[in-house]
């Protein structure tokens, strides 16, 4: 069906019919748009980005393997 049959076809419709249409075709829309967002991989997250530059902590001084066992 190309486009002009389907415009055609919607102006058959009645009004109430037309804007249901058009209220399904936005909640198409709007469902695609938010599959898109979370097309992003796990190396553009921020928690990548954590990993990649972590946070400096002044006067931090990390626990050796003894110490952490003792604990």
């Amino acid at each position: 069906m190309s486009y002009a049959e389907l415009i055609e076809r919607l102006q058959i419709l009645p009004e109430a019919k037309q804007a249901e249409v058009f209220d399904f075709v936005e909640f198409l829309a709007n469902r695609n748009q938010v599959v898109s967002k979370n097309d992003k991989t796990l190396a553009d997250s921020p928690l990548a980005e954590l990993i990649r530059n972590p946070l400096q902590v002044d006067d931090f001084t990390p626990l050796n393997r003894e110490e952490a066992n003792a604990r």
